[in-house]
């Protein structure tokens, strides 16, 4: 008996700790002094968040990132949680941490929690996107040729099975303006056009499109329009009420470097009853009417990973301890001095220089079927992780360092020049 109060004492204390971490009551990050803001003592303070070592450096946030240290302890220690009791009754906790995971990100999004579903990452929400609008043979959905393949061919896969139209449109390949690149789309739009399916920053090119006007633009037109965040979520300051977005879709285990396999999927109110979920699972209802209230009706997926989703809580916690606008001048900051690092390398850069026109991902041109060796010599001799993606593609967020992004610089001119 004694021991069993001993385990419960320590899972009460847990509990609790993980309470204040969702409540945002207790600061992993000391708080900016004057002297800290912008400095990279502060931004060494959110390094050591992080358990990697400096032998191997993430640098590919549009892929895979690894979680605050908070997250993933959460994720463990939750999930011990269950296995010593997997009750319903112990298990019923889990309801209210998932709806305060929810809220946090409805507030960070500047939207409803009602219009936030927490699916398990951006292939599904995009799927659901694509399966659930009621389309007729003959509509058109525009998409730009670098979406990701969930937001591009499985448009294609739809086409097939009930004969929708699918346009893909090309944006210049060194765009020279916003306007330059939304007119790629206002122009094509036409009176088939029902949906426009864009990706808000390429994993591709790095491109960041002017969403907010081309989606101003295609409303005037009774288009549908739907943004693929997986590269802007965790990595710029949304407002998706202000941007328009009619549906929007990104994942936790990328720039928001929350917990894995759990993603985002927000629908405008206006539409959430247009739109059929591609799952029905227990949770649903005892009939075709749902008992979910608003886009939670998207999320009933069977069994979750219930301590994934609490502690995405934490993870927007400290999106807000260090602040979003803060989060998206640092990559700003990082991803500017690499490109600069680059281009006096004499290399050529496959990402716009402008930071109107990208974000954090930049890729350098690699010459013809080279990306994958130059990305592993990149980490095999200088620790740096990044990708073939598009060339060599190199994405810095909050974690990485102003050292990091030289000892980048130096791989490249070592390897590449």
């Amino acid at each position: 008996m004694k021991a069993k109060t001993r385990g419960n004492t320590s899972r009460r204390e847990f509990l609790k700790s993980t309470s204040a971490l969702l409540a945002g009551t207790s600061a992993l990050i000391p708080k900016l002094t004057k002297a800290q803001t912008g400095s990279e003592d502060y931004w060494q303070m959110v390094r050591a968040q992080f358990a990697f070592t400096e032998s191997a450096i993430p640098m590919n946030a549009a892929n895979l990132c690894p979680s605050f240290r908070a997250v993933a302890e959460n994720v463990a220690l939750l999930t011990a949680d269950i296995d010593i009791d997997c009750s319903f009754n112990n298990r019923a906790k889990f309801n209210e941490l998932l709806e305060k995971s929810r809220s946090l990100v409805a507030g960070q999004l500047k939207v409803s929690a009602d219009e936030i579903a927490l699916v398990r990452n951006t292939s599904e929400a995009n799927n659901i996107i694509n399966n659930g609008l009621q389309l007729s043979a003959g509509d058109e959905v525009l998409i730009w040729d670098q979406n990701h393949p969930t937001n591009n061919v499985a448009w294609d896969v739809r086409a097939e099975r009930f004969g929708i139209q699918v346009k893909r449109v090309s944006t210049p390949n060194k765009p020279q303006s916003e306007q330059e690149l939304a007119d790629v789309f206002i122009n094509n739009l036409s009176s088939n056009t029902k949906v426009l399916s864009l990706t808000h920053v390429s994993n591709v090119t790095g491109v960041q499109l002017p969403v907010k006007r081309i989606i101003e633009a295609a409303h005037q037109r009774d288009v549908y329009v739907h943004v693929d965040g997986a590269q802007s979520w965790g990595a710029l300051n949304l407002d998706l009420r202000d941007m328009g977005a009619d549906s929007f879709t990104a994942s936790a285990h990328k720039w928001y470097m929350g917990p894995k396999e759990v993603g985002l999927l927000y629908v405008n109110a206006a539409n959430i009853d247009r739109i059929w979920p591609n799952t029905v699972a227990p949770g649903w209802g005892a009939d075709a009417e749902t008992d979910l209230t608003g886009a939670r009706k998207f999320e009933s997926l069977g069994q979750r990973d219930d301590s994934a989703l609490a502690a995405l809580g934490i993870a927007a916690n400290i999106h807000n301890e260090i602040g979003t606008q803060r989060i998206e001048d640092r990559i700003s900051t990082l991803a500017q001095k690499l490109k600069r690092g680059i281009a006096d390398l004499g290399l050529e850069l496959v990402t716009p220089m402008s930071q109107e026109l990208s974000h954090g991902v930049c890729i350098t041109r690699a010459p013809r079927g080279q990306g994958g060796s130059i990305s592993n010599r990149l980490y095999n001799e200088f620790g740096i992780a990044g990708a073939a993606t598009g060339g060599v593609r190199l994405c810095p967020t909050i974690y990485n360092t102003e050292k990091h992004i030289d000892r980048a610089v130096e791989g490249l001119r070592a390897i590449m020049t």
